[in-house]
């Protein structure tokens, strides 16, 4: 009788292990709507995704973590690349993880890498949503709250990210 149980839980795990994953990677919500949300920024204001598409052309929802190596790397270049386009392009950091990390540390991380544009937390999961799990994971929303650009991993230069953005915005009229 103990040898079955064992076999049998051998044969669970072992199946359990042979099941590929069912999460969802970024890309496959390309050209699906985003839901509108409202986020308190750690500089204590307020960000409102529909707010920022009515005088911007595109949103980058940057999701990140203070302990993440790479998020941290990459924040240089959305830095760059936010103000090399800040006239069209709004970027908000969303922190997800940090549930430990006071608001504070979140400020402190945010100011020693000398980030400008708003960061705020990821309260309504919408990452989690997605059914991703990997950071840094950036997000490309458009007018219509359409995501128009999913990744998961850091950016390697303000280059990449501004010929991104020059590939997803029109010419300006």
């Amino acid at each position: 009788m103990k040898k079955i149980l064992v076999l049998s839980l051998a044969l669970l795990l072992a199946l359990t292990l042979a099941v590929p994953c069912a999460q969802a990677k970024p890309q496959d919500f390309v050209g699906k709507t985003i839901p509108d949300f409202t986020v308190n920024t750690l500089s204590g204001e307020s960000f409102t995704l529909s707010e920022s598409l009515k005088t911007h052309d595109l949103v980058v929802i940057n999701f990140w973590a203070t302990w993440c190596h790479w998020c941290i790397y990459e924040f240089p270049f959305v830095e760059e690349a936010w103000e090399q386009y800040s006239d069209r392009v709004d970027v908000i950091a969303l922190n997800v993880w940090d549930e430990q990390s006071d608001d504070n540390a979140l400020r402190q991380c945010i100011e020693e890498n000398g980030l400008k544009f708003p960061a705020g937390r990821d309260t309504f999961k919408l990452l989690d949503g997605m059914g991703a799990e990997g950071i840094p994971t950036t997000l490309v929303i458009d007018k219509n709250m359409c995501i128009v650009f999913a990744e998961s991993g850091a950016a390697s230069s303000t280059q990449e990210l501004t010929e991104l953005f020059d590939s997803l915005l029109s010419p300006a009229t």
